[in-house]
């Protein structure tokens, strides 16, 4: 009784030179069994997060890896949209011009079909220049549009006329530079101002008709009586 009896090893690391008696309890030799276990469950649990880990850190590298080329398409974009942007502007100033110089080009044709192929002057013809109307204190209305006769004694490019008046105003002889748009022939100056002349003076004889002003009425009176 008592005596204890050497056995040999067990295979694991737990039980290596580990004497073991007849009477050891059974429950306790479960327990460390059961601790062994736990104690591989464990350190494959920790094999397996530095695993993971690892993963994470080879993934970590890709992304910086990534990043890095990201960044430097992203410099190389910065250098590379400057002269894009110029190329961008210079096409738009292009059509910009273009677009200009086609609405001068339609403007001159609709000027040289509406306006100056009305009007044809030639060297010594009578024609009224287009005046300025005084401001101060008069009326608009009741001052002549044009001033003449003038005289046209010199052609000048781009429909550009030099005309002198035929009598002295004042002891001084009037001569400027005139556009055609700023003048007329005498006849149909003269045939324009008696006409208004004319409408001015129907429009003087006839009288306005009188106005009533009525006064408002009060809401009351569309009321009925009760």
């Amino acid at each position: 009784m008592g005596k204890r009896v050497h056995i040999g090893y067990h295979e694991d690391e737990l039980f290596r030179n580990f004497p073991i008696d007849e009477k050891v309890n059974r429950i306790r030799l479960k327990r460390l069994e059961t601790a062994q276990l736990e104690s591989e469950s464990l350190q494959i649990k920790d094999f397996s997060q530095q695993k993971k880990i690892g993963n994470l850190a080879n993934d970590l590298k890709m992304v910086k890896n990534e990043l890095r080329l990201l960044q430097g398409d992203i410099k190389n974009f910065k250098k590379e949209r400057h002269p894009l942007l110029l190329q961008i502007q210079e096409k738009n100033k292009n059509i910009e011009n273009l677009k200009s110089d086609d609405s001068s080009v339609k403007t001159n044709v609709y000027y040289d079909k509406k306006k100056s192929s009305k009007v044809s002057l030639c060297k010594g013809d009578i024609v009224a220049v287009r005046k300025n109307p005084n401001t101060r204190g008069k009326s608009t209305k009741t001052q002549p549009r044009y001033r003449g006769p003038m005289v046209n004694t010199e052609i000048l490019p781009s429909d550009t006329y030099r005309i002198s008046q035929l009598e002295t105003s004042n002891g001084r002889l009037y001569a400027a530079k005139a556009h055609v748009s700023q003048l007329k022939a005498w006849r149909s100056w003269n045939e324009d101002s008696d006409d208004s002349g004319e409408n001015s003076d129907d429009e003087s004889g006839m009288q306005r008709p009188n106005r009533t002003v009525r006064k408002p009425m009060r809401y009351r009176a569309f009321m009925p009586d009760r």
